[in-house]
């Protein structure tokens, strides 16, 4: 199956990419950006999240890599996020399952199917098409908008990665032994999401690259917004 995006952009429009590991505070920095500047926002990763939902729940070979990747998209699913952020798929609020421990732990494998990026791809760029846009995700500035004026690469070492997604996870103790349950965890999403024969996670040549380590939410969206105003 070849490849096949739809390159139809005209980018006349202020499109801003960040991307970034797991837990990078890629999604929180966003959000913060977005409303800094007045402009929308997507993440992308919860229509990942959705594609995973959607065959967990609804097709009954899930986890056929066949059944997925001749799976007709276009004519089966439509997904939309709303002014709120919140999910639509098929009209159906699902945005309270998208971080379910079912769909966290398999993502990955739908991610990295290439009919699922041919499908999300085309979504998104039709999303950013004719907008101002802020976009989240791991191949922004690569594949999705390789045109976008400004790109981020937010990156930290993986301990501050995973206290940080502990501190996420309500119901999660936070101590030694749910630490290194973590830690490993995002070693093994970065390990698919960088060694993925398509669209690898990686900073474009022309990213600018953030390690966030030492610095908090409002000096991190200090910092990319004083450079998209300049």
């Amino acid at each position: 199956m070849s490849v096949i995006y739809n390159l139809s952009i005209m980018v006349t429009n202020l499109h801003i990419a960040i991307d970034g590991p797991a837990a990078s505070g890629k999604t929180a920095t966003g959000k913060k950006l977005a409303i800094e500047l007045n402009i929308n926002y997507i993440d992308t990763g919860m229509m990942y999240r959705a594609i995973t939902y959607y065959f967990h729940n609804l097709v009954k070979e899930y986890a056929d890599i066949k059944v997925v990747e001749n799976f007709n998209f276009d004519k089966n699913i439509k997904i939309k996020i709303d002014n709120q952020n919140n999910l639509l798929l098929n009209n159906d609020d699902i945005s309270k399952y998208l971080y379910s421990d079912e769909v966290t732990n398999n993502v990955s494998f739908y991610s990295r199917i290439e009919s699922v990026r041919n499908f999300l791809v085309n979504e998104q760029r039709l999303i950013a098409q004719n907008k101002d846009i802020i976009m989240i995700g791991r191949d922004i500035g690569t594949v999705v908008l390789p045109s976008a004026k400004y790109k981020f690469f937010l990156d930290c070492n993986l301990e501050s990665r995973a206290e940080r997604r502990m501190k996420q996870e309500k119901n999660l103790r936070i101590n030694e032994e749910n630490l290194y349950k973590n830690i490993d965890q995002i070693k093994n999403r970065d390990s698919i999401d960088k060694s993925r024969e398509l669209s690898p996670m990686k900073p474009s040549d022309d990213a600018i690259i953030i390690y966030n380590d030492h610095i908090d939410l409002n000096e991190t969206t200090n910092l990319m917004k004083n450079i998209v105003l300049e």
